[in-house]
């Protein structure tokens, strides 16, 4: 914009001091033939013409005695006469001017007195046409000047215009695909959270589920383990028998424990309350490395990690669970809150596009309006043939010529 008003600037400088050249051609135009026909004027009005007109031409029809003394005036003013038709006519076409040669014609013939007041008038004429034009010209330079300002700050605008009607329909533009997005990503996050609950709600109901079969697995362990544990506490009493006095081979009871069908002397072998068996304390298996006890024990501590691990995995579970629901509860309210904000602002982007696109008619409409009222004054202050500073000048030449044709009369 700088630039071009710049060079605005630089082109009416340029035009203007033209202007001014011309105006002053047209101006020292103008005064040369303001002195030449004041110079017509003089020549008119001197004794010469005027006072030989006044003492012959007024005695012509009084006495026959001034007749060839009339005659002699007659040729006398012929002779002037004939010799301003003769400058009226080369300044006519010196000057190309039509009004000088009309006049030139009028001169031969009309007597002086006529011709005298027919220079004054057209002297006068002229110098009204020369304050019109220059009124004119005045109200030209004022018009087309203001035309262009006008017009160019017009089409400024409708530049201006024009690249906010672009700008906001980006903008909505953009505005559209970025509210199609964020509701696409909160419906893929009304999505997640629905998968995620589903998944969070079967896992906690398996979870609860292995927790207590684990537990109840522990218990029927420690069940089991206690009945174990009282049969090996009462299988530990038993007794081998003790052995203090060893029957004899070959004694009666020796035979008695030997032969079962022995039928001498009784002797009492059946086994009493705190007898001992024969051989060693019998423990069972509950011992040894694959031992029952050992087993059950193995057994009890799996369940029991299966249900820490569990609760722990749960526990875990549910605060990554509470964490993402959170999160997307944050989110999800931050992509609607944006989608409300970016639909107020499409909104408004649109009343905008609508209000400069309105202007932007209206404002083409008025350069056209202004267009139209430049090609009006382009016929009558352009396209005349003649610039003014021809005008005036050839106009001042008129006048001269005038001037000098007075003069010489």
């Amino acid at each position: 914009m700088l630039k071009a008003d710049e060079k605005t600037l630089s082109d009416m400088e340029v035009e203007c001091e033209q202007k001014k050249l011309s105006f002053g051609e047209k101006q020292q135009l103008r005064t040369e033939e303001i002195e030449a026909i004041a110079q017509a004027t003089k020549i008119l009005q001197s004794g010469d013409v005027s006072g030989n007109a006044a003492k012959h031409l007024d005695l012509a029809q009084t006495s026959k005695r001034i007749a060839f003394s009339q005659l002699r005036g007659q040729e006398s003013v012929e002779g002037v006469r004939g010799h301003i038709r003769d400058f009226l006519n080369a300044e006519a076409h010196r000057l190309h001017s039509n009004k000088l040669s009309l006049l030139a014609q009028q001169v031969s013939a009309n007597p002086f007195g006529k011709v005298t007041k027919m220079i004054d008038q057209m002297i006068t004429r002229l110098l009204n046409e020369a304050n019109e034009d220059a009124q004119h010209e005045g109200f030209c330079d004022k018009e087309i000047g203001k035309s262009k300002v006008t017009r160019n700050k017009l089409s400024e605008d409708i530049d201006g215009l024009a690249a906010a009607v672009e700008d906001s329909k980006a903008t909505i533009m953009m505005l559209t695909e970025e509210v199609a997005t964020l509701t696409k990503e909160v419906a893929d996050l009304d999505a997640s959270v629905a998968e995620a609950t589903k998944i969070r709600s079967e896992e906690k109901a398996t979870n609860k589920v292995t927790v207590a079969d684990s537990q109840a697995a522990q218990s029927a362990v420690a069940a089991a383990t206690a009945v174990l544990k009282t049969f090996y506490e009462k299988a530990s009493l038993a007794t081998g028998f003790i052995q203090m006095d060893r029957p004899k081979m070959g004694s009666d009871e020796w035979d008695q424990l030997a032969n079962p069908n022995y039928e001498g002397p009784k002797f009492d072998k059946g086994h009493k309350a705190g007898d001992q068996t024969f051989g060693k304390k019998y423990n069972g298996n509950q011992d040894s490395a694959g031992g029952v006890m050992a087993m059950l024990e193995v057994i009890a501590s799996d369940f029991a990690n299966v249900e820490a691990d569990t609760k722990a995995a749960e526990a875990s579970a549910q605060e990554t669970y509470d964490g993402f629901m959170v999160e997307s509860k944050k989110s999800k309210a931050v992509k609607s809150k944006k989608i409300e904000m970016d639909n107020a602002d499409k909104a408004a982007a649109e009343v905008k596009l609508q209000e400069d696109t309105k202007d932007m008619k209206g404002t083409q409409d008025e350069l056209i309006a202004a267009d139209r009222y430049y090609e009006k004054l382009v016929p009558q202050c352009i396209d005349q043939g003649q610039t003014f500073e021809e005008r005036t000048a050839a106009r001042e030449s008129e006048i001269a010529s005038l001037k000098q044709a007075l003069k010489i009369l």
